[in-house]
């Protein structure tokens, strides 16, 4: 077992859920005593922890938060399994490793990233390149889909189940078909959750809610989607966009791939992607880094750095 995965288990051993980043914060603290280090308060509890070294042309950026759940820890001959193992503490690993290696260099952790950006749209540094670090099996990305993110609030009226009424007068049931309305638009990465609905099963729901994450693959389809919210108007339902970012395209190199998801890169600019491991296995009960991969991102990542230095 070489340094870069006994780092990883380590910091797959300290829990940070989006919201309870202290722990893996402070730990990044101790750990960067090398490096000249500040926190950046994002709200009470939560900070961003930026380091650097000399004078960085380049920063590293990478969220310190995971979504929640709990992958038990195991060490195989050929994979390393816990909560975070891609997303993203191996690249934080593999971040710290080549950042050592380095004379000029700057490191930005954040929190929030798995729930609202905060974190990230903190940040005031906005001079140099950016490598923002997501599972990307060690290909440089240089686009991402976009993001627009809903609530939705339902009424109906609330009343004793046993007596007659109108299917109408649940909240559940308006929430439910105008969900159904938003799935048959096969928005490209169309989620939602029922988020609350419903006191009891012998009372009418007087009222149900539902957010919603949709991820445009370019801006043809993020303008369609933020016209059709405009428009649509429904008896006893609000429904507010509580974020909306556009796809985006890289400034700092063209020729990469494009990923599926959203990520920090959107609040960056002259940024990539760049990453271990493979983004169908992040959030899943059975999330793992593959150890060969995980052992090459280190160098791959300081080739990468002196690449874009040289553009």
């Amino acid at each position: 077992m070489n340094e870069i995965e006994r780092l990883l288990i380590e910091m797959l051993k300290i829990p940070s859920v989006s919201g309870q980043e202290k722990m893996m914060g402070d730990f990044l603290v101790r750990e960067l005593k090398d490096f000249k280090v500040e926190k950046q308060i994002a709200e009470k509890d939560r900070f961003n922890v930026i380091a650097t070294k000399g004078t960085p042309q380049t920063y590293i950026v990478v969220h310190m938060d995971t979504v929640p759940g709990v992958v038990p820890i195991k060490i195989t001959r050929d994979k390393i399994f816990g909560r975070g193992a891609i997303d993203n503490k191996g690249n934080i690993s593999g971040a710290i490793m080549a950042a050592r290696k380095l004379k000029n260099i700057g490191l930005i952790f954040t929190v929030g990233e798995e729930d609202n950006f905060i974190g990230a749209k903190k940040i005031k540094i906005k001079k140099g390149n950016f490598i923002v670090m997501e599972p990307t099996q060690l290909q440089v990305a240089s686009s991402q889909r976009g993001l627009i993110a809903l609530t939705i609030l339902a009424q109906g009226v609330q009343k004793h189940s046993s007596l007659d009424f109108k299917k109408e007068d649940s909240a559940i049931y308006n929430l439910m078909n105008l969900l159904q309305e938003l799935y048959k638009k096969n928005w490209t990465a169309f989620n939602a959750v029922i988020t609350s609905g419903g006191e009891a099963d012998n009372v009418i729901a007087g009222e149900a809610t539902s957010k919603v994450l949709v991820r445009p693959k370019n801006k043809e389809e993020f303008e369609k989607i933020i016209a059709f919210i405009a428009k649509t108007k429904r008896k006893g339902m609000k429904i507010k966009i509580t974020d909306k970012i556009k796809p985006c395209e890289s400034d700092l190199f063209k020729k990469g791939i494009l990923v599926p998801f959203f990520s920090e890169m959107a609040f960056f600019p002259n940024s990539l992607l760049f990453g271990v491991g493979n983004i169908s296995i992040a959030h899943t009960v059975n999330e793992y880094v593959e150890r060969k991969e995980l052992r090459q991102l280190e160098e791959k990542l300081i080739e990468l750095i002196r690449e874009v230095e040289k553009v």
